[in-house]
């Protein structure tokens, strides 16, 4: 009988700690945490380094942001950090991505290039991103989520903010 209990006893904990060894598997994966402190970040036209929306607190100044259907938009970034501006692109030690916030819409499709995203419309209508950062594969910061509209009747001027 004392070895039943103890076969048991060996089996409950063998159990126990396969459970806890799966739970830290499926936990929040490291990678995915941010770990760069943005203060101040800002959407910009690459070409004129003019602000097309800017992060405020949890969502942004303006929006949507307008995609040419069939088009492209491309939009660089300024972003701090407490000890200010973050270098973006190839020189520098972080470069800019986005993914769509809804798994598998394909409003607009997304072109990382360093220190600017192209956003692509293939279809009208809107959608949300998030803008990431990252440094090299390690995932950075997130944006709140930012509505991106496809739209027809694309006037490029119509994305600027009005400083």
């Amino acid at each position: 009988m004392a070895t039943e209990r103890t076969r048991r006893a060996v089996l409950a904990a063998s159990g126990s700690l396969a459970t806890l060894g799966l739970a830290g598997c499926f936990g929040d994966d490291e990678e995915s945490e941010e770990y760069v402190t943005v203060e101040a970040f800002a959407l910009t036209d690459p070409e004129t380094g003019e602000s097309l929306t800017t992060v405020d607190g949890d969502g942004w100044e303006v929006g949507p942001l307008l995609v040419p259907l069939e088009g492209r938009l491309s939009v660089g970034a300024r972003a701090e950090d407490a000890d200010g501006e973050l270098t973006l692109g190839e020189d520098g030690s972080y470069h800019l991505g986005a993914v769509a916030v809804e798994e598998g819409d394909e409003t607009v499709a997304i072109e990382p290039g360093g220190d600017h995203v192209g956003l692509v419309g293939r279809s009208a209508g809107a959608t949300e991103i998030a803008v990431e950062l990252w440094d090299d594969d390690r995932f950075g910061w997130d944006s709140p989520p930012l509505e991106v509209e496809v739209v027809d009747d694309f006037e490029g001027p119509m994305n600027h903010t009005s400083d």
